[in-house]
């Protein structure tokens, strides 16, 4: 449970009124969870779409689903979308992009890339199909959810330190397959076979990223896991989209 509402208050702003462990095991323990979570946000986002529809047009409904979808995270993801792509876009070598990423301020890659990551989020909640709307809500933020625990197991960390560090030293590759099994078993109810495609397509593709990652700093930061966060949930959208 200390492990579970770890995980809550760091990629939730659901507030937990309890004194916790936070050791770098528990910290990185709580892993486990995010897709979990990821299921728990979905689901609120679902409650917000159906009693938005009584008495919302169907945009500003959308708008509203996506409002919460930043809101409940606290935008902490979108910190690390906009300090990727400042770092990635920005820098010449792993030294200058580090030091991108590591500054407070925002550039201009970094508001393009929030900017039109909102704007196509918003036309995909817009245009997903009417009986899988619902249960998009619920697969997106788990699928991303889980890639981002991925992306701590698969890839090196690029820092000597930084909070995200201990994530890497203390994820269980027990732990990271149960995120994985999980994300499939939840995937295939809701969405089939589809469902697995979505899944191989976004595992494939976070690979891809990642790599991507590792040539420009040898690793990962704390704000790519949040970017890819972002980005899968996009592409789990934009994948359901293609394929109903």
């Amino acid at each position: 449970m200390n492990s579970f509402l770890i995980a809550l208050q760091f990629i939730t702003v659901i507030p937990v009124k309890k004194d916790l462990n936070y050791s770098e095991k528990n910290i990185a323990s709580s892993m486990l969870y995010y897709p979990l979570i990821g299921s728990i946000i979905g689901l609120i986002l679902v409650v917000i779409n159906i009693v938005s529809t009584y008495f919302l047009p169907n945009l500003v409904r959308d708008s509203v689903v996506l409002i919460f979808f930043v809101l409940l995270t606290g935008g902490i993801h979108f910190d690390g979308l906009a300090d990727s792509f400042d770092g990635l876009f920005g820098g010449k070598n792993k030294k200058s992009i580090l030091e991108i990423m590591g500054d407070s301020s925002v550039g201009v890659y970094g508001i393009l890339a929030v900017t039109l990551i909102l704007i196509f989020k918003l036309s995909l909640i817009n245009n997903l199909p009417l009986g899988q709307r619902n249960l998009a809500l619920i697969i997106a933020p788990t699928i991303s959810r889980c890639a981002m625990v991925w992306a701590v197991y698969l890839f090196p960390y690029a820092k000597k330190e930084g909070f995200g560090k201990a994530f890497k030293l203390y994820l269980t590759k027990q732990e990271a397959w149960l995120t994985a099994i999980y994300t499939l078993i939840i995937t295939f109810v809701l969405f089939f076979f589809k469902g697995l495609i979505v899944l191989i397509i976004s595992f494939v593709s976070l690979y891809f990223l990642g790599t991507f990652v590792v040539k420009k700093i040898e690793g990962l930061t704390g704000d790519n896991y949040g970017a890819i966060n972002e980005l899968m949930e996009v592409l789990v959208l934009f994948l359901i989209i293609l394929l109903y």
